[in-house]
């Protein structure tokens, strides 16, 4: 563990990630783990989305962080508008773009014209979950140490995903996975250009 400037040490590898979460995957799902790939999709694993919340609870208690509650399109089209995103169910042209920058593990093969926007959550892979995984524990650890009440140093709780206050027990959570998420949307939204 290195520490990071008056923010979290830096404490998983993306390997020890990639391992936890096909782990989670293979227990959610009672399969070997070598069965369980990054590039596997969950749903083609038999995952259906009971056993998905199961997976993001078994990961947020590894490693203390919160899982987002909706997908990348549910989080586009509360910012941006559905008629935006999705178009007679069909994903829409900016939709596909954003689908291919924030979803980079997916085969850029299948996110193309017609895409129905109900098959988007069949797509999801393992990679998926860890490349969220890894995106969750990089804010955790980039989050000022800093407590908001008193300026005292800010500790990781034991059991929440939550920072305490050492000198006044001030308790601060860390901002959720569909906050981070959804910033990083933004962001990437920016970032398309006009044409695929």
């Amino acid at each position: 563990m290195t520490e990071n400037n008056g923010h979290m040490p830096v404490s998983f590898t993306e390997e020890e990630v990639a391992l936890e979460v096909r782990q989670a995957v293979a227990r959610a799902l009672d399969l070997d783990v070598e069965a369980v790939q990054l590039n596997s999709s969950l749903f083609g694993l038999g995952a259906e989305s009971l056993d998905l919340l199961d997976m993001a609870f078994m990961l947020e208690k590894k490693f203390k962080i919160q899982f987002p509650r909706t997908d990348i399109l549910e989080r586009a089209t509360n910012h941006f508008g559905e008629e935006t995103l999705v178009q007679n169910g069909i994903v829409t042209d900016f939709g596909l773009r954003l689908l291919k920058k924030g979803m980079p593990e997916l085969d850029p093969q299948v996110i193309k014209p017609g895409l129905k926007a109900i098959d988007v959550a069949k797509m999801i892979t393992v990679g998926s979950f860890a490349r969220i995984t890894l995106r969750l524990l990089q804010a955790k650890e980039e989050f000022p140490l800093v407590c908001p009440k008193c300026g005292g140093q800010l500790e990781e709780s034991e059991l929440m995903p939550e920072f305490t206050c050492t000198n006044c027990g001030e308790n601060v959570p860390q901002p959720s996975g569909d906050e981070i998420l959804l910033q990083d949307l933004l962001q990437l939204a920016n970032e398309i250009p006009d044409t695929l």
